[in-house]
């Protein structure tokens, strides 16, 4: 049995890199500034998607109107997302993504990895921190560092939907991000999935104390877009 799940893993390593060679040259020809449309047509069917379409369009046109140059996105998933923000986000931009689940045995020469950090167009940079917790200051330092000194433009948070989790995030990352750049929550529906409520929770507080917009989809429990713009005069505050 060890031999035949050996012999699995060592047919199954290039069926899964040619998968990821033709996902990867169709990625290539979604264009870089494509409708939203393209985009979210590519990321569903593609990649996956765990937001709904009306909302992260809302959401895609508010980024894709500030054309930022620095993207953090804490909670990668399946990266559908990600792809999203590289068709928002400037010609140079640096987007990084940071999630606890590992790329596999092979680490940054995955399949996975190597799709994901393919959706970078023009001169674009993205780099993934997989395996990694946003809530360790190893991980705050590291991403630092790959920005040199460059603020955050857009920080997108759906990593510990926890109500603690949610505000560690901001905290932890907010004071990246430049004034007037945007932060958004996902999952912050005050009619909650039993996994959301930590979000609604956060949600219901920050809210109180910021000004802040939101779209919210009537439907299914949970889901929901929150978004909050830094200030041009000052920092976010802490709670």
């Amino acid at each position: 049995m060890p031999f035949l799940r050996r012999l699995r893993k060592v047919v199954s390593l290039p069926l899964g890199y040619a998968a990821a060679l033709g996902q990867l040259q169709r990625a290539r020809r979604i264009p870089p500034h494509p409708t939203f449309s393209e985009a979210y047509a590519f990321a569903d069917a593609e990649i996956g998607l765990t937001q709904k379409r009306e909302e992260i369009q809302w959401l895609f046109d508010l980024v894709r109107a500030i054309r930022p140059r620095v993207v953090v996105e804490i909670g990668l998933d399946l990266g559908g997302t990600l792809f999203l923000w590289s068709r928002a986000a400037a010609p140079n931009a640096h987007l990084v993504a940071i999630d606890t689940s590992l790329p596999g045995c092979l680490g940054r020469w995955s399949p996975f990895h190597l799709v994901r950090r393919g959706f970078a167009v023009r001169s674009q940079r993205l780099s993934l921190l997989m395996g990694s917790d946003s809530h360790s200051e190893s991980t705050l330092r590291r991403v630092v560092t790959l920005l040199r000194g460059r603020a955050i433009d857009f920080l997108f948070i759906d990593g510990d939907h926890s109500r603690d989790g949610v505000w560690q995030d901001f905290n932890m990352y907010s004071p990246l991000v430049a004034p007037g750049g945007l932060i958004a929550f996902h999952d912050i529906s005050q009619s909650p999935a039993d996994w959301t409520k930590g979000v609604a929770r956060f949600w219901q507080e920050f809210s109180a104390e910021h000004e802040t917009q939101e779209c919210v989809v009537s439907g299914d429990p949970g889901f929901g877009i929150g978004v909050y713009r830094v200030p041009e005069s000052l920092r976010p505050m802490r709670p």
